[in-house]
């Protein structure tokens, strides 16, 4: 893989990961009803995800499941309905608005193996994933070097980029949390949870 065939990986990486989609949100989410450190944990549980289905695409698996009609739409339908319940979940909890908006008091923390888990979760029942490296890392492999180093670089760098992009946005909502957390707090649980549902419907509606 030349210099220049990076290049153009990085680039068709960073739009896919600025993108913002259900890590992202998530990410957003746990930066402003928790803190960053629950968005960290989150996202290590997202790219976790996402280097296991990149590992798995460059042995072969990716293809083996985009083949498979079955096993495509039991994982699609599978994620599809974790990201409305997500969604439905944070409707449910947007009434409960606190008065002490202190950050002990902002919502009960669901401990931090959850938080992995969870982020665990939304990036692997995405089939979607699997299909943008099972399309995309070809493109930039050169069938003369050795392809396991090239698909560890390529796998590598999407993890890397796709957790700055995370922890990126996080951060800029940690710097609007005391307004977030105030009279907003309701509308942010219902704009975010709405925004849960539209990606779980979205992921149902999608082929192959």
């Amino acid at each position: 893989m030349s210099l220049d065939q990076y290049g153009l990986y990085l680039v068709a990486v960073l739009i896919a990961v600025l993108t913002p989609g259900p890590a992202v949100m998530l990410g957003i989410t746990n930066s402003i009803r928790h803190n960053m450190t629950t968005s960290f944990v989150g996202a290590l549980g997202c790219v976790s995800a996402t280097g296991l289905m990149g590992a798995l695409s460059a042995m072969g698996l990716g293809a083996m499941i985009m083949a498979s009609a079955i096993l495509f739409d039991i994982i699609r339908f599978a994620g599809a309905a974790y990201l409305i319940w997500l969604g439905l979940k944070m409707w449910k909890a947007s009434g409960k608005v606190a008065v002490d908006i202190s950050p002990d008091r902002v919502a009960v923390h669901p401990g931090y193996l959850r938080c992995y888990v969870r982020g665990f979760l939304i990036s692997a029942s995405n089939p979607k994933a699997i299909a943008f490296f099972t399309a995309l890392f070809p493109m930039f492999l050169d069938p003369n070097a050795p392809l396991m180093t090239q698909f560890a670089a390529l796998d590598g760098t999407f993890v890397i980029l796709s957790f700055s992009s995370i922890m990126g946005y996080a951060l800029l909502a940690a710097r609007s949390k005391d307004f977030l957390l105030g009279s907003a707090r309701k509308w942010f649980d219902r704009v975010a949870g709405s925004i849960f549902v539209s990606f779980g419907l979205a992921l149902a509606a999608s082929h192959r």
